[in-house]
């Protein structure tokens, strides 16, 4: 497999900016929501779909690629700000009390647009030798380490926001399409997080896929209209926020860690860099003071380490015997809690990662971080197609040996009611206090290394049914061999992908290189197939 084979040779065959098919005649400004500001720090939103060849869909047909672009740019028309340009705001762009310090805004249209970069390159090897088929991760390829899968089949390009200091001119949205030697392909999407969350970038690669189908998509239509949310967060013409409002908000369980404190034990020189650009200066500090912060952990993160990467598919009928024990194992006190099949799977995946870790007899605090997505949280909800980022990070916190050999529902329960404590009203609330932030990038809600693991959870929204291409007269749609959510490569790092209908969850690890060797070698990790 994959990880036994040398490195193939990508090469880049041509790269080009390209804007929507039908481009808008006037210039328009949005400032990004409250929550997108507070995710500019992040990762860009990024995924790699792999196709095998098919008569239809062959990559050393020239033609292939030249469709996809032609159907990209026609749906690139329904979502016209991502070909424009992110800066952050000015004084000129100020709203109600919003200062202009790392609050995002884009503008798009009138022939302002910097473009998508759209990158086609080639790959010297069969698909087969890069990633596992279907039906091999099913079987023979449960745990596929996908440490070694090429990061040259994503798209290379410096995004805006990347470092926090530089965007101009530079795009928002990169795609990359590989040529494999079989006749495969790849087909990357990468995103500055601020513009999209994994909700948002599978509804345009549903809704681009129907393009190059000639069909409807499946998914919502784009709304891009980042006000829908922040009217959630009240009033925003207060000289300072409601302080009810906000001790309401800071009960929720979110961690405050400041990026910026620079007296924080074991603080990296290189961590201040990037937020320069979203500082206020000091004569704005003066006359408003930053919120409560604690110290980021920082001892706990060793990011000399090496991290490795697997990938471990769990089937329907083991995630279902682990719910069936989470329920079981539930004192009387936690039996009203209604745990689902992830929180069951996230509870164990937990607790192995803790074992791995060696936290079996400590006493110390360890947090499961939680990315949580607010659609359907809010009243009225966002609707299906709001496109953003409208997330924000809780955390469950146990003890060391609790989360290593404790139950497995009692940590399943303390995330569902982890989860409930989100109710609209907290969400407002939250939305609040953080609208009146001065600096939005600076507080961390989560971390990484020894003591912290981070997950989010792409289930739900289909990523393998995404099909390019036409369907063949009377054949089977062309599925995605394989589908990899791309994280950064750093310990403590989990994704959660449902496959189809089948009822299996793809869990995406990034781990100490040790912990990892613990993790794949304990008993337990499949104590319920």
């Amino acid at each position: 497999m994959a990880d036994k084979i040398s490195s193939p040779l990508i090469s880049i065959k041509s790269r080009n900016r390209i804007s929507p098919t039908a481009p808008l005649s006037e210039t328009i400004t949005a400032a990004l929501s409250i929550l997108d500001a507070s995710v500019a720090r992040f990762a860009p939103c990024s995924a790699t779909w792999f196709f095998d060849a098919e008569p239809f869909a062959h990559a050393r047909d020239p033609e292939l690629f030249r469709s996809l672009e032609l159907s990209f740019r026609e749906t690139l028309s329904r979502w016209p700000h991502w070909s424009g340009q992110l800066r952050w705001a000015a004084k000129t762009d100020h709203q109600n009390n919003q200062m202009p310090y790392g609050r995002p805004v884009i503008t798009y249209g009138g022939g302002k647009d910097v473009g998508v970069d759209w990158i086609i390159a080639s790959c010297d090897s069969n698909l087969e030798s890069i990633v596992p088929s279907r039906d091999a991760r099913s079987t023979t390829d449960k745990v596929w380490m996908a440490t070694k899968l090429p990061h040259q089949l994503q798209a290379a390009s410096k995004l805006a926001f990347s470092n926090l200091t530089e965007f101009d001119g530079l795009p928002g949205v990169a795609v990359q399409l590989t040529a494999f030697k079989c006749g495969g392909w790849s087909v990357n999407v990468k995103i500055a997080h601020c513009l999209a969350d994994a909700h948002s970038l599978l509804t345009f690669m549903h809704d681009w896929a129907a393009q190059s189908r000639g069909s409807q998509s499946v998914f919502s239509q784009p709304i891009f209209d980042p006000t829908m949310l922040d009217i959630h967060a009240g009033a925003l013409n207060m000289e300072h926020p409601d302080p009810q409002v906000v001790s309401r908000a800071r009960e929720l369980p979110m961690h405050r860690f400041d990026w910026c404190a620079t007296d924080a034990p074991g603080y990296p020189d290189w961590a201040l860099a990037s937020s320069v650009a979203t500082m206020p200066p000091p004569d704005v500090l003066k006359m408003q003071q930053l919120s409560p912060s604690t110290h980021p952990p920082w001892p706990t993160w060793n990011l000399a380490l090496p991290v490795e990467h697997a990938q471990i598919r769990f089937t329907a009928a083991e995630v279902s015997r682990m719910n069936d024990a989470a329920m079981a194992s539930l004192p009387p006190e936690l039996s009203k809690h209604n745990i689902s099949r992830l929180d069951s799977l996230l509870s164990h995946v937990w607790m192995l990662i803790n074992r791995a870790r060696g936290h079996e007899r400590s006493e110390e605090d360890v947090y499961l971080n939680m990315t949580l997505g607010l659609r359907t949280r809010l009243s009225p909800p966002l609707p299906n197609g709001f496109v953003g980022s409208p997330i924000l990070l809780t955390y469950v916190a146990k003890s060391g040996a609790d989360a290593s050999a404790g139950s497995i529902g009692q940590i399943a329960a303390a995330i569902r009611s982890n989860l409930s404590q989100f109710t609209p009203e907290a969400i407002s609330a939250y939305l609040h206090d953080a609208a009146y932030e001065l600096s939005p990038q600076r507080l961390w809600q989560a971390f990484l290394g020894s003591q912290h693991t981070i997950v989010t959870s792409w289930t739900q929204m289909k990523a393998y049914e995404i099909r390019f291409g036409r369907v063949a007269d009377g054949g089977p749609p062309q599925l995605a061999r394989y589908v990899q959510g791309v994280m950064p490569r750093m310990d403590g790092i989990v994704q959660v992908m449902d496959i189809g209908n089948s009822g299996d969850f793809d869990i995406s690890l990034n781990l100490e290189s040790n912990a990892m060797r613990r993790l794949l070698q304990d008993p337990q990790l499949r104590a319920f197939a």
